[in-house]
This record gives C-alpha cells, structure tokens and sequence, in this order.
C-alpha cells in the first residue's frame, strides 16, 4: 500500500513538471523565439528566467547560449553550447542549429579565436547554407578568408596594471581620435566602437614594423564601395599605459581612407576589439576616458550586443524598450515600433509632417512627427529630449525592429558616461 502511494506521488509530480519528461511548452518556445526575431533581449532574459520550467533541457541550453552571447559572457555561451551538442540526439530543428552555430561563431570571434571560427564558418556553409539568405552567406565566404589567415595567429591580449586614462581628441570633422604607440612612434588614430575590427593605412604596416598577412577579402569604404582588403598585426601597441599584444588590422590603401577634396587624412582605427578588451569606459564631458583596472559591477544589465550592434534598455512611461546606442549619433531618434505602440497617443498631440534625411545614397523623405519634451531614462538617469523625429513608417535598415536610436542630446546632458563591457551595464552620472 506505502509503495503505492509513493508511486501516484512520483506520477503526479511528474505531471506537473513538463521538464522531467523533456517537453517543451511551444507556446513559450514560440515566444522566445519571437523575441529573439524582433531583437527584444531584454525581455528574452526575463521570459527565458521565468518560463525555464517550461522548458525541456535541450531548449534551456539553447536559449541560454543566446542569451549569455548577447550579454557578453561569451565562454559560458560556448559552455552552454558544448553542452547542448554533446547530447546523444537532439529535438532542435535546422533553423535552431543554424541560430546556434551563428551564435558559437561570435563567441570565438570575440575570443579571438580564429582557427575555431573558421571550423564552424565552414560548417554553417557546409551544413546550414540553406537556412541563411544571399547577403549573410556571401559575409560567411567573405569572413572566412580573413579567419583562415588568421588561424594561426595568437590571440588578443591585454595588460592593465592600474587605472588608466587618456585623452580624446576631436578632429577637424568631429570624430574623437587617441594617441596609440606601436614600435616607438605615436600617431593618432579613430576612436570608434562601431568599428568590427581596427583598421590601418598600407604606408604605415612596414613604417610601424607590423607583420603583414596577404589576404583575399574585401571591406566596404568610406565611399560605399567594396575594396580589396589585407590584413596586418601588431605584437604589441600601447594607449596610455595598457598595454595590447596581437591587435588585428584591416589593411586598406591610403586613398581607401583619404579625403583630399577637405585635406582630410586619417592613420586608422582603433575599433570594437580593442576598446572591449578594456571592459569597462568612462566617457567624461571633458573628453577623457578613464579605465578602471578592475571593473566594477553595476548590477544594471542594460546594454546588448547584438553581433557588433549595441543596444541599450531606454524606459519611456512604464514601459523598457530596445534602443540602438550610437553614440556618434548627435539626436536620438524614434522608430515604427514606438508609433504602433503608443500610436493613439501620438495620433492625438501631433500632425504628420515630411522630414529630409541626408546619406551617403543622397537625401530621402520620410513622413513623420516632431515630438517635444519627451523624458527617456537609462537605468536610474532621465533626461527631457526635445525635437524628436519619429518615423512612421518602416525603414529599411538593422535598426527597424528597435524603438529608436539614443544619440548624443541624451547623452551630453550627464557629466559621465560609463559602458560596462564586462558586466553589461551603462550608467550616466
């Protein structure tokens, strides 16, 4: 009688716990998976911690290796991975596993770790070519290149023995610039965390003493067109007192980077690779970055990284919304998804209007709203932004499943600004 009892105890708790019979409930599956598609993270990790006993183990690893990736715990995304492929069969459909290479691609990209990002390269081109449209496999084939001249090359490494700080240098066109120091000489050079990787001028490769790989890649200029491309390494160079070893170059022609037509010349960049590496900046009004030799941990969680696509939690109302983070952008701008959402509201304060928005393809018209006295907060800072565009209708680009994009109008009303590459966090002061 006891042993009976004990077993429609055993088959009742079972019932009740979805996961013990490795089942996933497809409504959350679907949810997440939507979330992921319209690149809402932050509402990705707060469904994924709250509907996890929904969800079989299978899927939990998998979203779990999305998650920490976009988060920046990119060892633990690939542990997640490592996991959830080491399984003896796998429920995960094509386009899952098709995500989940992608997703350990990144990782070992922004680990610096090219031999392995070249196996899965070929293995997503080999395997999963299908599932991906004309534009994504043509940047595979393209990255590919650079990967396989690279495999043999060390990894990125920094050395920070104290805190650390430098000055930014505003050039004739607006673009913050550094001192950097390679092989004795210090030339300026671009300070842009939109930058996948940091580029350098070809007269500069031997004059610097840099070592020079021939490779078979293109990159697109500034003008728009697509030219051929090599690659360089520096052993070591240095801003302020960090210190980098092994730092990946473009190698593009001078006149790739040259602007005669202004008397405009630029060294290179120093781009998304480098300035990660520090793990956290602090962006002062007076153009200084300081960087901490430990990084601290400001529990905000705010901030995104989609590929190389930043994204901050901006809160309007009561709502959290994505936002792209540019902070080259000088106004912050509003897109469809803020529209629809608040829609009736909107319909009712303003009246449509036509804006020109100048680009390197030319002007473009775009009907919209002049929004006014608009308060935005990240983390625990607001600021009232005047004079907001709002797109009405969809736009063509990466940003369009945001709300909007942050620019510099919030951003320059705070003393300091501080990104937390380590801890995912932004915080204004």
């Amino acid at each position: 009688m006891r042993s009976l009892f004990f077993f429609i105890l055993i088959l009742t708790v079972a019932c009740k716990n979805p996961q013990s019979k490795n089942v996933s409930n497809p409504t959350v599956t679907r949810q997440l998976d939507s979330l992921i598609e319209i690149q809402d993270y932050f509402k990705l990790r707060q469904s994924l911690i709250s509907k996890k006993d929904e969800l079989s183990k299978e899927h939990v690893l998998y979203y779990e290796a999305i998650v920490l990736n976009i988060f920046n715990e990119l060892s633990k995304s690939n542990s997640k991975i490592e996991e959830l492929l080491s399984f003896e069969s796998l429920s995960l459909t094509d386009t899952m596993l098709n995500k989940l290479y992608n997703t350990k691609l990144l990782n070992h990209i922004n680990l610096y770790q090219y031999r392995k990002a070249r196996e899965v390269s070929e293995l997503i081109l080999k395997s999963y070519n299908h599932l991906n449209d004309s534009s994504k496999i043509e940047m595979l084939e393209n990255e590919l290149k650079i990967w396989k001249s690279l495999e043999n090359s060390s990894s990125q490494e920094i050395v920070k023995n104290s805190d650390v700080s430098f000055p930014l240098i505003k050039d004739k066109v607006g673009l913050f610039n550094i001192d950097v120091s390679m092989n004795g000489q210090t030339k300026n050079y671009i300070f842009d965390t939109g930058a996948n990787i940091s580029v350098i001028k070809r007269s500069l490769v031997e004059e610097l003493g840099l070592s020079y790989i021939e490779s078979d890649f293109y990159v697109t200029a500034f003008t728009g067109e697509k030219v051929d491309s090599d690659l360089a390494v520096a052993d070591k160079l240095k801003i302020g007192n960090l210190i980098f070893k092994n730092v990946v170059f473009l190698v593009l022609n001078d006149e790739d980077i040259s602007f005669p037509q202004i008397d405009y010349y630029i060294n290179g960049i120093i781009g998304f690779p480098v300035i990660e590496a520090m793990d956290e900046v602090r962006i002062s009004k007076n153009d200084t970055i300081f960087t901490p030799k430990e990084p601290i941990d400001y529990k905000q969680e705010n901030f995104a990284l989609d590929g190389l696509t930043p994204i901050i939690a901006v809160k309007y109302q009561k709502d959290t919304l994505s936002f792209g983070f540019d902070t080259g952008a000088r106004t912050t701008s509003l897109y469809v998804p803020f529209y629809k959402k608040y829609q009736k509201a909107i319909d009712k304060s303003y009246t449509p209007q036509t804006f020109k928005s100048g680009s390197a393809g030319g002007v473009v018209e775009f009907e919209g709203f002049l929004m006014d006295s608009i308060p935005l907060s990240v983390g625990n800072s607001t600021a009232s932004l005047k004079s907001l565009q709002l797109h009405k209708n969809e736009i063509k680009t990466d940003v369009s499943n945001f709300y909007g994009n942050l620019g510099q109008d919030f951003i320059k009303q705070f003393d300091e600004m501080i990104i937390s590459f380590k801890y995912s966090s932004v915080v204004f002061k």
